[in-house]
């Protein structure tokens, strides 16, 4: 159990990271790539919680320079569209006594994350993890505001090599390691990423109200209607039967809102509005934003090709990528995961 840790990315998950952990003493090292946006933490490191602690939280150090926070568990708590950087820069300064933790690694983070690292001269490996979810529902409020609404448990955590994933614990704060539970393999932790089935779609489909600076709204209970709801759950089904062709039993997002927040319903809608921690999440204010840019190339792409290599039919998740591609003007699954690029060393068991 380590009391040290250095948190990756001072956006809402690093600072609720970093209020929870230093509420229950732990030193925590905090940096992110722009000083700008944590410049007040480094210069006071205070961050103000909210929600379940009301309190100003003081940690130990704020930086954007890593060697000045570098500590053997590092918690990167950034978007998976950083970790290819992330990995880069960490290259030359860790080995295999540190332990990294993808704070979620979304689809095949823990994949690439150990390719980028090997890729940029890191010839003695760290444990490398991956969680299916971050540990926190939060929003961060002002730069060094922070909103916490619930601490999550039972979140199934993998390593890249299955032998590793016990060692996690012994690296993580115990405050935190209580909200995780083992899996034998990234896989699985891979193919349970629910946000990509909870936020790609319901955002292309709000895209007028997110535009309209005059309109404020509710991201779950407000911008996932019924209709909605019901097409999130045909291409949860999908995710499903990719994990089943794989031989991994995967939650469907209903049983995930049940497990993490005891909600109840039929349907998806009714487990949604049943969930009394979504009920103050705003929406974007722009489409340009990780829902988008995070999760449809490092959750939808990866999900799609794993689909094609399998002989499943992802037809709702592909219309979703095709049509983020056109409104982004990008093309995703050039730019995305690409499972053959990353899983070439692997044992191609699908």
């Amino acid at each position: 159990m380590n009391e040290k840790v250095t948190i990756i990315g001072g956006g809402h998950q690093g600072l609720a990271m970093a209020a929870h952990l230093t509420k229950h003493g732990v030193k925590c090292y905090l940096w992110n790539r722009t000083v700008e946006n944590i410049k007040d933490i480094v210069k006071d490191k205070e961050i103000i919680c909210k929600g379940i602690y009301e309190e100003t939280l003081k940690i130990e150090c704020a930086s954007g320079n890593i060697q000045d926070v570098l500590q053997k568990t590092i918690m990167v708590t950034t978007p998976s569209t950083a970790h290819k950087d992330v990995a880069a820069m960490l290259a030359k300064y860790v080995d295999d006594s540190f332990c990294i933790i993808l704070n979620p690694g979304r689809t095949f983070g823990a994949v690439e994350f150990i390719r980028t690292l090997k890729e940029n001269g890191c010839t003695k490996l760290p444990i490398v993890a991956e969680t299916q979810t971050i540990a926190y529902t939060c929003r961060r409020e002002k730069k060094n505001i922070v909103y916490i609404y619930a601490l999550k448990k039972g979140i199934p955590i993998a390593t890249y090599k299955s032998a590793d994933v016990h060692r996690v614990f012994d690296y993580m704060p115990e405050c935190l390691s209580e909200a995780f539970i083992p899996v034998n393999s990234y896989y699985q932790t891979s193919l349970s990423n629910i946000g990509m089935i909870l936020h790609c779609a319901p955002v292309l489909m709000n895209i007028g109200w997110i535009e309209n600076d005059k309109v404020d709204f509710k991201y779950y209970y407000e911008g996932i209607s019924p209709s909605v709801a019901a097409f999130l759950e045909k291409m949860d089904n999908e995710r499903i039967e990719v994990a089943h062709k794989m031989g991994i039993t995967v939650l469907s997002v209903k049983e995930w809102l049940q497990h993490t927040y005891s909600t109840e319903g039929e349907n998806l809608y009714e487990h949604l509005r049943s969930n009394i921690f979504y009920k103050d999440i705003d929406a974007p204010l722009s489409i340009h934003h990780r829902y988008i840019e995070e999760d449809v190339p490092n959750g939808l792409v990866p999900i799609e090709a794993l689909g094609k290599q399998l002989g499943v039919s992802t037809l709702n998740i592909s219309l979703i990528i095709d049509l983020a591609n056109a409104v982004m003007n990008t093309n995703y699954r050039k730019n995305g995961r690409n499972i053959q690029h990353l899983l070439k060393e692997e044992d191609k068991k699908w």
